[in-house]
């Protein structure tokens, strides 16, 4: 009789227990489905955002934050927008905060550039522990305006009549025609794509069996974003996606010329030393000291087999007072260890093709980094990676 009552005891504590497990992982199930531009203005873009699989849809709401260089900006807002089933969609509106003195007056701010968005859902008991979370490539300028805009509009520039001269062997006059860096706007009406996946690892389950005959809470389980394989790559039509810094600190980009602290920027069209005309030139002028210095950390990549490092190194026409510059390419793997593959001095006398061989990293994340050092001084250093990239041999 008394192993019966134990026995039934011991199967409703296993009921109870799968019982909470089950509502632990439905508390946090659910996932972001098709998303539509719907308007975009100055200050704010409005999508039309699809959710499919919410197990508990109580308290579940659909959420968005702006991002530059894969990290959150801040001044940023979006609509708390509630699902009403397991199924549906929700308008989403993402905006740029108003800034206001202490008078309450709007004083205005600088346009900020951004390179992507990520959408979530989130439980208002839980605001800190978002699930379904996707990343989508969304260039914008946003603006302290709120009229409607197009991207034609934003992503016009003065058209430039010069045909552009080959330096790498292997280009072409396709991939050598002016760009500009990262991928266009969208159109109103377009749909986003997303381009990273969120995952929860490990499992819900995993983590409450871990976790559920210890301090008597669960352990919220860490994100971990999937890396793309990586063939090919353009650096310079991805250089708004670098992390980009010198001694001095973080850069914006583009950056400014008029910056001490150093630049780096795209340009359309050059003249290059000796007197060449070049296409899709990333320009990263050191800090303004004596071997002052300038880097771009590009997001992690999973290399593909026999990919190589290509490019043409040079100064653009008219620095003069330089006295050369130090490129440099370095692989940092997922560790944080940092193996330099190229090195060449740059100077005013001639252009220098710049090659390496990455293929002992296939397979394996890594960041691609390329720097630029000055000399003893750092004077019209206006160094180029002509049409820098990644290639398969």
């Amino acid at each position: 009789m008394l192993d019966g009552l134990l026995k039934t005891l011991g199967d409703a504590a296993q009921d109870s227990l799968e019982q909470e497990i089950e509502e632990f992982i439905g508390t946090y199930e659910g996932r972001i489905g098709e998303v539509k531009l719907l308007e975009r203005r100055g200050n704010a873009i409005v999508l039309q955002v699809d959710y499919e699989d919410v197990k508990r849809r109580d308290g579940v709401y659909v959420q968005g934050d702006v991002l530059r260089w894969g990290q959150p900006l801040e001044g940023f807002s979006s609509t708390l927008s509630p699902i009403e089933d397991k199924k549906g969609a929700v308008i989403l509106i993402i905006g740029r905060d108003s800034q206001a003195d202490a008078t309450g007056w709007d004083t205005g701010s600088e346009d900020i550039m951004s390179d992507q968005i990520l959408l979530y859902l989130v439980r208002k008991t839980d605001p800190d522990r978002p699930f379904g979370s996707l990343v989508y490539d969304f260039q914008k300028k946003w603006t302290d305006s709120s009229e409607i805009e197009s991207a034609e509009a934003e992503n016009a520039e003065p058209a430039d009549s010069e045909e552009a001269i080959e330096l790498a062997e292997d280009e072409t006059a396709e991939n050598t025609q002016a760009g500009t860096a990262g991928p266009k706007p969208l159109e109103t009406g377009a749909v986003l794509r997303p381009v990273q996946t969120v995952q929860i690892d490990p499992s819900p389950t995993e983590k409450v069996a871990q976790t559920a005959d210890t301090a008597g809470k669960t352990n919220l389980p860490a994100r971990k974003i999937s890396i793309p394989l990586v063939a090919e790559y353009n650096f310079f039509a991805h250089a708004n996606k670098a992390a980009w810094k010198s001694a001095a600190g973080q850069l914006p980009f583009p950056g400014s010329d008029s910056d001490n602290r150093g630049f780096a920027r795209t340009l359309k069209n050059g003249t290059i030393y000796p007197d060449n005309k070049a296409a899709n030139l990333l320009q990263t002028h050191p800090q303004w000291v004596d071997g002052g210095w300038i880097q771009g950390r590009f997001p992690m990549m999973k290399l593909g087999d026999n990919v190589m490092f290509k490019s043409t190194g040079a100064l653009l026409k008219g620095a003069e007072s330089s006295d050369g510059v130090v490129m440099t390419v370095l692989v940092v793997s997922a560790d944080n260890k940092s193996r330099r593959v190229l090195r060449k001095r740059i100077t005013k006398r001639q252009y220098t093709p710049l090659e390496a061989d990455l293929s002992a990293w296939a397979g394996k994340p890594v960041h691609i980094v390329l720097r630029a050092q000055a000399g003893q001084s750092s004077d019209q250093d206006w160094a180029v990676w002509v049409n820098p990239r990644l290639v398969s041999q």
